[in-house]
Order: C-alpha cells, then structure tokens, then sequence
C-alpha cells in the first residue's frame, strides 16, 4: 500500500475537471468559441446526461474549415467515437501505459455511468510523477531525521536499549548498552543477541507466549541490573523485540520501592481504605445544600451509586469532588473498599507497581512475596483516580486495557488476575481540550465520560455560603473545644459577597484561620475582612503574596508555640494552594514556582491531603 500511495496516484487527484463540453446539437461556429477559449486540444461530446458519445478535436475542426463547409453546419459527421476512457479510481501507472499502447496523450475521464467528470493529458501524468517525488523525496529527508533524533535520545540516555529483529539478530543498540557490553556498536549489529549477550535471553520475547512487558532482576556479565523486555509489533505482526537495561543507579530504584512499602503502609491504616457504609460521615445527604442545581447534582450521584458504570467528576479545585466520591462509593452496594489514588503524586517510574503491584522477585529490593496494587485492593470496591488529567499518557493506555478487559497481571508476574472495580475519576481540567491538543487519550476519555457530574464553584451557588460558613464554624469549634462560636449577620453577608475562588476550601480554611486567631465567641465581618481585601488585591495583581491575618486578630490572640506552629503550617499550605492555582493544578511547574524540588513539593503536598476533608 505505501507503494500504491506515492508511486501510483490516482486520476481523481490530478485530471482537469473545468471541461468544457459539445453536444451533438452543436455547430462548428460552437466548436470554435470553445476551442478559441479553452486553449484545448479536443472537446468531449456528451448528450443530454452528460454521457460520453466521442470527442472533437483540434484537427477535425481544421479539417471542416478547409472543406470550406458553413460554420453553421452541425459538428456530427466530425465527431470521433473512438475514444480512450477511464476511472476516477485508476492509477495513473496504468493510464500511463494505455496512453502508451494507443498512442494518444490523452484520455476522457468518466464515472461508473459513463458521464464526463474530467480530461486526463500526458502533461497532468508528468504533473503528478514531479509533485509525488517530490512529496517522497521530503518524507524520507524526515524519516532520517526522525531516525537521527531518535538514535541521538538513545545515546544520550543512561539505560542501556537493544533492538532485535524476528530472527534475533540486532538491529539497533544505543551507547549506553555498548558500554555495558564492552563492546563498539559496530561489532554488535547483526549479531544473534543470544550469541552476544545470553543471560538477556531477549529472544524469549519473540514466543507466542510472550504478552505485553515483562521485568526481570538479573546478574548479566558482572553488573546486577533490571531489564525490561517488550515485544514490537508492525501492523498487529510482531517484527522483533526490545529490552531496555537498567544497571545504574540501582540503590535510588531500591529507595523508591522501600518509599513505596512506607505509604502502601499509611495508606493500609487509614481509614481511606476501609469499607464505607450509608452511616459514615460520606453519605451524600451530609452535603450541604439548598441550591437547586445541586440538589439535582446530588439525585444523579444516588441514582449511579446503584449503577457499575464509570463515573466522572468535573469541576474546579476545592468543589467538593472527592466527598461526592465517597458518597457514591458510602451510597452502592459494594462489599470492597474505597481505594484514592492522586494522580499526580505518584513518581512516573512507579505508577505500574502502584496501580497493578510487582511479583515476588519481580526486581532488586521487591518485598517478599510481591505486593497488590491499587487494583487488587479496591477489588470489589472503588477506585478513586484523582487529577485524572495528570496521569501520564504512557500509563493511560494501560489503564484502559484494565478497564476493559477487566484484569491484570502484576509488575515482573505471569499470572492472570481478575478485577471488578468501579471507576470514579475526578479532575479540574478540561479532558476534552486534552483530547484535542493529543494530551490525554480520546478511548480512555469515553471509556470514563459515561456518568458526568459537574460539580459548579461556590461562586455560583452563593446561596450556600451561610448555610456552609455556619456548620464549618460549629465543626471548629467543636474540634478544637470551645463554646459555640457563631457568625454575625454582618460576617456572613461579608463572606456571601466574596467569589471564593478556592470555593468551599478556601472558605473552609479562612474560617479555621479567623476561629483560631480570634478570641471570641461571634465572628464579625471585621474579622474576614482584610483577608478578603488581599485576597481580591492578590486576584487583580496575579502575585504570590499569602494573606495574612489582620493585626486586630494578632493583638487579640495570645501569641504561644503552639499558634506559631500553626500559623507556619497554615502559611505553607495556603501558598501552595495559591501556587497550584496560578499553574492550573500543574505540580511540576507549581514546585518550580516555589523554588523548591518536585519531591519536597510532593513531600508538602501528601502532609497537607492528609488532614481533615472538606465539606464533612
């Protein structure tokens, strides 16, 4: 076909269709007009339909003024019947040859109804050969382009890459593997990798049996290393396999693993993941409300909690996503746990052991006995995938063959294990401008865009402020032991007349913030309003300054360790929240605002999504 597409062009793509045409009713005083204005050689005759009956050329007209014949004398006896046809369909190779073997340089063009649709001419075949070498002659300077970029990312990578055909031969390897062999790139080429590097078994790839990816731990030579092998397909055939070799820097995969264990551990004891009844303080009813697009919002996560469906959940930062979440999960009939996931916490190089677990011995430092990922452990239950719009498109494929197929095979094992997980997904991005921009892929967009729910922002629910404001002030106050603390009339207009761009977060946290430096038993607008003042002044400046109490609530509060350790950790955390903002939820690029490391930020991050949830 790739033969058929650029050498072979079809007359569709190059014929003349502005053709003028006769009929047999036509005179040669007609035959003149258009000949003088057509710059042509001959003319297709047609009747009444458009269907072909023979052609007047340019030499048959002559002809009839050399006769001396009238001008107004009909063009039938000049008319040739004999005429060369073809396709719209067919290749120019062929027309070429059969203009050949008539000796003629052209030929009509006409559809399966034999009407005229356009004139193919030796000059339009030329046309075509010139315009198509030239179109090869540019695809393959970019293939060797594309080539030399890929083999100049190879060689510069710290992992070791061998590519084998289907006779096991190599085809292409990379520096980094040549100097873990020892051996100059030259001398590799189209040597047997089981000749060259037997330990590797890379052939074993090339089974029948061989499916998907496979890591492996192994001593090759003298170096301990982790190797992944993978099968390549062309056109659904597979044509060789790869491995990739992981030798350095084996301690920091070690480290990674061991950090692993650590939250797998956290999150195992939290009760994040243990079964949610109705009776929890996640059912849907506990969501606040008086707003009728919520209320119907709230009706549509009932009715899915009884559905298997995927559910996703969009809507901006601090809307309230994950306790709807909860509730859909505290609202169905699954016997498993709820299982989060944040999408865009977990390092790129284990997002596969997290989500679908490792093998005993899967690799270097792997637990004894391997560990179940996030899959395994929301069997029966449900899968919270946070900030889905984060997840890596290398994971994103993946992910979707779970879903479809509906099981998995754990990080270095064989074995076939079956899930029944229900999906909800949550994000505050625009999936489907992703899905446009190549960004997010467009099967696993509709494998989850079954339910949607459209979590709106406070702002345009405004009539929920007083009835949110006034139980997040009685849940303060309670948890940190004092009397009741009520709002005014004052701070409550106040509060409902401010956007809250962080929504119900934001007004969450400034009310913990106004109840802890405060002493008194009614918070007033005076209490709220310079936060909203620098807030709004922080919105039309698009700085990063953090908001900071008045200096009434700082003389009304006795300063103790204990305040100055919450007033940091309050400080830290609203800077984040801002930083996150400002990138559009963008972890990398929020970290790099804050001058400081991914790891740090994430560290930061995990402390802060640890604390009380909103809205409960």
């Amino acid at each position: 076909m790739f033969v058929k597409h650029y050498f072979y062009p079809t007359v569709k793509e190059f014929m003349n269709q502005h053709v003028s045409k006769l009929f047999l009713t036509s005179t040669l005083r007609d035959a003149v007009v258009l000949f003088q204005h057509n710059k042509t050689k001959l003319i297709p005759v047609v009747n009444q339909h458009n269907q072909l009956i023979g052609i007047m050329t340019h030499s048959a007209l002559f002809k009839a003024l050399l006769q001396d014949i009238s001008m107004d004398e009909s063009i039938a006896p000049f008319i040739k019947h004999q005429v060369v046809t073809v396709k719209e369909n067919d290749y120019l190779y062929d027309v070429r040859q059969l203009l050949t073997k008539h000796k003629v340089g052209h030929a009509i063009v006409v559809n399966k109804d034999n009407c005229v649709s356009g004139i193919l001419d030796t000059t339009n075949i030329i046309k075509a050969y010139r315009s198509k070498s030239e179109l090869l002659t540019s695809k393959l300077k970019m293939t060797k382009k594309l080539k030399h970029t890929l083999q100049t990312f190879l060689d510069t990578t710290y992992d070791g890459y061998i590519v084998i055909n289907h006779k096991g031969k190599i085809e292409n390897i990379n520096e980094a593997a040549c100097g873990f062999l020892r051996k100059p790139g030259n001398k590799l080429l189209g040597q047997l990798s089981s000749y060259i590097i037997p330990e590797l078994k890379l052939e074993d790839a090339l089974s029948i049996d061989f499916q998907g990816e496979k890591l492996e731990a192994m001593v090759v030579g003298t170096h301990r290393c982790l190797v992944i092998k993978r099968k390549i397909y062309e056109n659904n055939q597979p044509v060789g396999a790869m491995a990739k070799i992981i030798y350095q820097d084996l301690n920091k995969w070690k480290q990674a693993v061991n950090r692993l264990d650590d939250l797998e551990q956290e999150v195992s004891s939290s009760p994040k993941e243990y079964p949610l009844t109705a009776s929890t303080s996640f059912d849907l009813a506990n969501i606040l409300t008086t707003n009728e697009q919520m209320e119907n919002i709230k009706r549509l996560a009932r009715q899915s909690a009884s559905s298997f469906s995927n559910v996703l959940l969009l809507g901006e930062s601090g809307t309230g996503k994950e306790l709807f979440a909860r509730g859909i999960h505290a609202a169905s009939n699954r016997s498993g746990k709820f299982v989060k996931v944040n999408c865009a916490a977990i390092p790129h190089e284990l997002w596969e052991s997290e989500f679908f677990g490792y093998a005993d011995g899967a690799f270097t430092g792997a637990k004894r006995g391997g560990k179940p990922g996030k899959f395994e452990i929301a069997n029966n239950g449900t899968l919270f995938l946070d900030e889905i719009g984060d997840m890596p498109l290398s994971m994103q494929g993946k992910l979707l063959r779970v879903l479809q197929e509906r099981e998995l095979e754990r990080v270095g094992g064989n074995e076939t294990i079956k899930v029944n997980v229900r999906i909800v997904a949550a994000t505050n991005k625009n999936l489907e401008q992703m899905v446009a921009n190549h960004e997010f892929r467009e099967d696993l967009y509709y494998r989850l865009n079954v339910i949607v729910i459209n979590i709106p922002p406070l702002r345009e629910r405004k009539e929920d402020i007083p009835l949110l404001a006034t139980s997040i002030t009685k849940k303060f106050s309670h948890l940190m032991g004092l009397g009741e603390v009520t709002l005014s009339k004052n701070a409550l207009h106040l509060l409902s007349s401010h956007n809250w761009p962080g929504n119900v977060r934001e007004l969450e946290n400034t009310i913990e913030r106004a109840i802890n430096c405060v002493n008194s038993d009614t918070l007033d607008a005076e209490h709220f309003s310079q936060y909203i003042k620098d807030r709004k002044s922080l919105q039309s400046q698009s700085s990063l300054n953090v908001p900071k109490p008045t200096m009434q609530m700082q003389s009304q509060k006795k300063l103790t360790p204990e305040f100055f350790r919450f007033s940091i950790n309050k400080t830290e955390k609203e800077t984040i929240e801002m930083a996150l903002k400002q990138t559009g939820g963008n972890r990398t690029a929020a970290a790099k605002l804050l001058g400081i490391s991914r790891s740090q930020f994430y560290k930061k991050l995990n402390k802060f999504e640890s604390e009380m949830e909103l809205l409960q």
